[in-house]
């Protein structure tokens, strides 16, 4: 019996290994493939990869060591929206170092009627060469005969010129992935760092050594090759959802970065520098740190700009929303400036980088202490502090030092203060160049993002009503109201910029002008006509601000949860109820908070005499929630739609 239930085991191992390890040779492709017609695990996957194999060799020849790619992947289609995904594109570089694309091939299977399988593949005349930019260009080719329920497969070689070019190796992707696997082969004299990103863990990893040879001129080398196996299994898609930011941080993967070579001779060449050498490298730049020079029309709009009386603080002020102002931006993001100062001051345009570079040396002038910051933006995804790489920047901010403190300045977009950064900067950490070691800063808001409303309202016995707001909001909430009401002329002004409710109608509208630092507040005076009652008044209390649709609608959501900044909400609504009216049913003081409690909705019911107060608060304390916490903001969301819902429902009394 022992042995029998022994052998049940390995069976079953071996069950569970083949189905998920198994990658099939090119052109093998079982029944059972084809047969799929849906993701049991994703039943609205339009398409699910099989399995994606990846190797890579670092490998000598022609005097030179090169990098091999080799990748074979296999897909189904389950859809008719999956189609698209049999138009491939190999995107490789041109340029230094050039990269080319061998060997590729490619096949589409269909199960006929019959029982039988047909293949088709495409030939050479078939994959054509588009050119993408000065650097790169792309192999491309369709997938022939393919239809809902197609299986599709195709391998290729991608070939560079130089070990610094060592693939990353992404096992998720924007549709389920059944198995992926990567083996790297690498010769140890060559020294790579690698970092595994993403949320999801490895199915399986190994690591080996065998004895290679190389020949290196008239000899032939032994070396020692490393050799290291990935692998990941049972991969859900990444899909656009709220609340995430680049796609790149959430997609499970491995990236290397060759940090040196040591030849056999033992001479050592470094390929990966330090955050302090990379630091010094943009100082010396000549489109980065030797642009920070003092420049006499620079210097002469700032004398224009600020008086003898005023404060360091007034100073910044002042100059931030003059270059706010006057500059506009070409819609380009780079950490660079690659005009002149002067020459981009006088033309007022330049990319996000050349502005805040003019903002810098504009604060120098007026005796300031301000360094650049690099940063890479929320879509450009996070940085990996492993690797000393300018690449993986794609913006600059100014930092300036006043009485004690610094702020961190970003002059992108003039209805915006000087002391708020714009969200897609707030993506972690960046790094401050000055002369010395560079320091990691990190890049978030102080200033805090609430709105706070407050609604009058006298129903009259047709179920219309009188009523009157006043708002008084923060941070980005207040930099949304600016930019709306600037936008539009408060005559043209419609109810439904304001309010969820129909039939509003908006009869007064006074703004309280304020500086670009101040609270944005405003008063509204509006009226809803009513309609015979009936003797019964249906009223929805969330007349403004309302949550109508739990944004999450994943079962399971296996990446963070980040919005662009924390949030205060608060809605304070006191309703008057006619005379000779009276209270038939009213929704209940409701609490609902995170066991973290990170995030909360309350709403708070009062009633005295005919007046009925309602308080509701909507309350996010920080940004970041991880994946275990997805399904508490969903049920908290659900909820909170739910009691938004809810009616007040007021009878004549008899």
């Amino acid at each position: 019996m022992k042995n029998i239930i022994l052998l049940t085991l390995l069976l079953f191992s071996f069950d569970v290994s083949y189905a998920f390890q198994q990658v099939y040779d090119f052109g093998d492709v079982p029944k059972h493939q084809l047969e799929m017609t849906v993701y049991e695990n994703d039943s609205t996957a339009k398409a699910v990869v099989l399995f994606d194999k990846g190797e890579t060799f670092v490998e000598y020849y022609n005097e030179k060591f090169h990098v091999k790619f080799k990748r074979h992947i296999r897909i189904k289609i389950l859809t008719d929206e999956g189609l698209d995904l049999g138009e491939i594109g190999i995107r490789y570089r041109t340029t230094d170092p050039e990269q080319d694309v061998k060997k590729i091939n490619a096949q589409t299977y269909n199960l006929e009627e019959n029982g039988k399988v047909s293949k088709e593949d495409i030939g050479r005349r078939d994959v054509y060469k588009e050119k993408i930019s000065d650097n790169w260009s792309e192999e491309k080719f369709s997938l022939p005969n393919l239809k809902k329920g197609s299986v599709f497969e195709y391998e290729y070689e991608l070939w560079s010129n130089h070990p610094v070019d060592f693939p990353d190796w992404f096992f998720q992707r924007e549709i389920p992935v059944l198995w992926s696997e990567y083996t790297t082969n690498i010769p140890e004299w060559f020294s790579y760092l690698s970092v595994k990103r993403g949320f999801q863990e490895y199915h399986s990893t190994d690591k080996s050594t065998h004895v290679g040879f190389v020949r290196i001129g008239n000899r032939s080398e032994s070396v020692m090759m490393n050799k290291h196996f990935y692998a990941m299994k049972n991969l859900p898609a990444i899909r656009p959802e709220p609340y995430m930011k680049a796609t790149v941080d959430y997609l499970s993967h491995v990236r290397f970065q060759l940090s040196s070579f040591t030849s056999p001779d033992g001479y050592v060449t470094n390929f990966l520098s330090t955050w302090p050498e990379l630091s010094q490298e943009l100082l010396d730049d000549g489109d980065f740190g030797k642009r920070l020079e003092s420049s006499r029309k620079l210097k002469a709009a700032v004398n224009n700009l600020i008086t003898d009386g005023d404060s360091d603080l007034e100073k910044v002020q002042k100059i931030f929303d003059h270059i706010s102002e006057v500059m506009v931006w070409n819609e380009r993001t780079s950490i660079y400036a690659f005009e002149d100062l002067e020459d981009a001051y006088e033309s007022s345009s330049g990319n996000s980088g050349t502005i805040n570079l003019i903002l810098i040396q504009m604060l120098r002038e007026a005796g300031l202490k301000s360094y650049p910051v690099i940063l890479s933006t929320r879509m450009n995804g996070e940085i990996i502090k492993l690797f000393p790489l300018v690449s993986q920047f794609n913006h600059t901010i100014a930092y300036v030092e006043v009485d004690d403190r610094y702020y961190l300045l970003d002059a992108n977009n003039e209805k915006r203060p000087f002391n708020l950064l714009p969200a897609t900067t707030t993506n972690g950490e960046g790094l401050l160049i000055h002369e010395g070691s560079p320091i990691w800063i990190n890049i978030d808001n102080a200033v805090q993002h609430s709105m706070i409303k407050l609604i009058n309202l006298t129903i009259d016995e047709t179920g219309g009503y009188e009523g009157d707001l006043s708002a008084r909001n923060e941070g980005f909430f207040a930099m949304a109201d600016r930019e709306k009401m600037d936008s539009t002329k408060t005559e043209s002004i419609e109810s439904s910029d304001f309010f969820n409710a129909d039939g509003i109608n908006i009869d007064t509208m006074v703004v309280k002008q304020a500086s670009l630092t101040e609270p944005y507040s405003y008063e509204i005076e509006f009226h809803k006509n009513g309609q015979d009652s009936v003797g019964i008044i249906y009223l929805n209390p969330m007349i403004t601000d309302r949550v109508s649709k739990n944004p999450f609608k994943l079962q399971e959501r296996t990446y963070p949860v980040e919005y662009d900044y924390p949030f205060n909400k608060r809605l304070i609504v006191n309703i008057i109820i006619p005379e000779g009216w009276k209270v038939d049913e009213i929704p209940q003081s409701v609490l609902h908070a995170l066991p973290s409690q990170d995030a909360h909705f309350q709403r708070i019911v009062q009633t005295m005499g005919n007046t009925i107060s309602f308080q509701y608060i909507f309350n996010v304390k920080k940004k970041k929630f991880m994946p275990e916490e997805y399904q508490k903001i969903k049920d908290m969301y659900e909820d909170l739609v739910t009691r938004h819902s809810e009616n007040i429902v007021l009878k004549k009394e008899i």
